[in-house]
């Protein structure tokens, strides 16, 4: 019986969720942009259980289980608190680039009780550096927040050239339906990858015709499918050593699939810019399904 408990979401700043958010103290800490885990050890098998963003995993994740297995600090820490759950992020290539000698490694950003207390950050570094764990940066703890203060933070980070943005934890926020949650602010090239990668288009861009294909005929069920295709004719699961065959594939399946339709409804296109295009935001759904776990149906 698995005991998975999936990380609240984390909502971008200004949405109704974080209404009140900034009132109070509230710490800022980095958001890494890599997959989000969690690891718990269960009663039930008197066993450690690890999972992704989504549910319980019991092998590869790129590297995460054997990780943690061979971590003697993870081991010692569920040892004397097998009642908390860590939460944290496993840092692989996903949209920011970070140092290379950054990746391959566990960020710990909260520690929860029994209760699903949270902890203070100020706990959880205390805890990371007694058990030899890596924890996310914590820029520190303010009062009366406003956006420019919270943008000086945002795209800092000690992993490489730049950072995905931060996110604000007030414990004593709720919203209006009684639930708490923390807050994100991301930088702005994350949020244009983003854009690209879920949709948006401005019609005054050169490239408007060429980002109209991508939107309409590039999607998570295209990609998915792709993935369900390729999945069939190979032996290993699906990792990011796969990224480049996925994403071209799926570039050939929107030109020889939906040529027709395009051709009735695409003024001008230039097909480089399409395939440039495209690839980047098959790469970054591709990714998104990987790190978080979506790909449902997967081996």
């Amino acid at each position: 019986m698995s005991d998975f408990i999936k990380y609240p979401k984390v909502h971008r700043l200004g949405k109704e969720e974080t209404d009140g958010i900034l009132e109070g103290s509230c710490v800022i800490q980095e958001k890494i942009d890599g997959a989000n885990v969690s690891l718990w050890w269960s009663i039930n098998d008197d066993m450690l259980h690890m999972g992704s963003r989504n549910r319980e995993v019991l092998e590869g994740f790129n590297g995460f289980v054997e990780y943690v297995k061979g971590h003697v600090g993870i081991e010692r820490f569920f040892k004397h608190y097998p009642l908390h759950r860590l939460y944290g992020e496993w840092l692989v290539k996903h949209t920011v680039a970070y140092d290379s000698d950054s990746y391959k490694h566990l960020y710990i950003y909260d520690v929860v009780d029994e209760e699903g207390k949270l902890f203070h950050q100020d706990e959880v570094g205390q805890l990371c550096d007694s058990y030899g764990l890596l924890h996310a940066q914590v820029f520190g703890e303010f009062s009366s927040l406003t956006l420019p203060d919270i943008k000086v933070f945002v795209g800092s980070t000690n992993l490489g050239p730049t950072g995905e943005g931060v996110v604000i934890k007030n414990l004593e926020h709720r919203d209006k339906w009684g639930r708490h949650c923390h807050a994100k602010v991301v930088t702005e090239k994350f949020h244009e990858e983003s854009k690209l990668a879920f949709g948006g288009n401005d019609k005054s861009a050169d490239c408007y015709w060429e980002m109209y294909v991508v939107n309409k005929y590039i999607n998570i069920a295209r990609v998915q499918k792709i993935m369900g295709t390729l999945q069939d004719q190979i032996e290993e699961r699906l990792d990011l050593k796969h990224t480049p065959r996925i994403a071209n594939t799926v570039y050939h399946d929107v030109i020889t699939e939906e040529a027709w339709d395009i051709a009735k409804k695409v003024v001008f296109i230039d097909y480089k810019k399409l395939k440039s295009l495209s690839l980047r935001k098959a790469i970054t759904i591709y990714k998104s399904l990987i790190l978080d776990d979506v790909g449902v149906g997967l081996k």
